[in-house]
């Protein structure tokens, strides 16, 4: 059953490069953040009533870097398509896809069992008028609550081991990406230190346990592919 859906990924796959090959990836991204989505916002405001504090000492001392908040999403939102146009292999893609919601299932459990909210700053003093405009309206949009795991962590780390399974260039810029988004959620005062570090654990356990439920086959021989033009006689 994997394999035929594999054949069907590559057969549906656009020539790499071409203005559909660029629309489908990106598209692959937005899907993907939007299946997230559906699931977090409500999970969000049904834990909205009780909260644990994760506060710990290195949560006190990390200062708060507006700016650093287009290191967080923008680039983060950013990463992910860069990766997903970069990343050849469509299978592969579809396993990082597949990680990315088999660990969102696993975060919104944790949401249920262990609610949290980060209190966010009060002030955004030192930041840039579109700075600030931004993170306003980001915070407007994004709830305080259930931080326990950061999904944007997970995500980033998530997409940067699919591109380092790919053993393509692009790997470094993804782990780049994903250890930005690591920091800055501490600076962007997002999420709690223990919030990291859970969402890089559950990247690394949900990518594998990916692989593991659905591998990609090294030696399946390659589909034609729907949008290659017919082969001719000579």
């Amino acid at each position: 059953m994997s394999d035929r859906l594999d054949a069907l990924l590559v057969r549906l796959d656009p020539p790499r490069w071409s203005a559909l090959y660029v629309a489908f990836r990106v598209f692959v991204v937005a899907a993907t953040i939007g299946m997230v989505a559906l699931s977090y916002f409500p999970a969000s405001l049904a834990t909205a009533h009780r909260s644990y504090d994760l506060t710990t000492a290195l949560d006190l001392a990390i200062p708060f870097v507006p700016w650093t908040w287009w290191i967080y999403f923008p680039h983060y939102v950013f990463g992910l398509v860069v990766t997903a146009l970069c990343v050849r292999d469509v299978r592969l893609l579809a396993r990082v896809v597949f990680a990315i919601l088999l660990g969102q299932v696993a975060s919104v459990s944790f949401y249920f069992v262990l609610p949290s909210t980060f209190p966010r700053p009060t002030s955004l003093d030192g930041a840039d008028p579109v700075t600030a405009a931004a993170i306003r309206w980001f915070w407007g949009t994004d709830p305080a609550n259930n931080t326990f795991p950061s999904t944007h962590v997970a995500n980033a780390c998530m997409a940067a081991l699919g591109a380092w399974y790919s053993r393509q260039p692009v790997r470094w810029y993804s782990a780049l990406v994903a250890l930005g988004v690591f920091v800055t959620v501490h600076t962007t005062k997002q999420h709690y230190w223990i919030d990291a570090v859970a969402g890089a654990m559950l990247a690394w356990g949900m990518f594998h346990l990916a692989l593991r439920m659905w591998p990609v086959s090294e030696q399946a021989p390659e589909p034609a592919r729907f949008f290659d033009p017919p082969l001719t006689a000579e």
